[in-house]
C-alpha cells in the first residue's frame, strides 16, 4: 500500500517545523536521546507546573545516568537551570532557560 501525495507532503511539513523548532531552541546539535530529555522537561513541566529528574527518568524511559548526562549538557550550554526544592534538599526541580 503506498502513501498518498497529500499524505508525504504533510508528513514533509510536519518534518519541517520539527526542525525549525529543534533550531529555534537550539537542540540542532544534540542527538535524539538528549532532544527526548529537553522535550520531556517541557513537557512535564508545562502540564505538572513543575518537572524534578525523577519525572524525567520515569516519563522518557531512559535511564538514571542517561537522563543526568543529559541534563549536563543542557546546563552547560546553560539551557537548563537546577533549584533544590526548599521543602526537601534532596529534591531537584529543572527550570528551562529561554534565550
Amino acid at each position: 500500500m503506498c502513501m498518498s501525495n497529500t499524505y508525504i507532503e504533510k508528513l514533509a511539513n510536519l518534518l519541517e517545523m520539527l526542525h525549525n523548532m529543534d533550531r529555534d531552541l537550539n537542540l540542532v546539535g544534540f542527538n535524539e536521546t538528549e532532544k527526548k530529555v529537553y522535550y520531556t522537561i517541557a513537557y512535564q513541566a508545562h502540564h505538572n507546573g513543575k518537572c524534578n529528574i525523577s519525572d524525567v527518568i520515569e516519563s522518557s524511559g531512559f535511564s538514571r545516568s542517561t537522563v543526568y548526562k543529559a541534563i549536563k549538557a543542557f546546563e552547560d550550554k546553560k539551557m537548563v537551570r537546577l533549584i533544590q526544592s526548599h521543602d526537601d534538599r534532596r529534591e531537584v526541580f529543572l527550570d528551562l532557560i529561554t534565550v
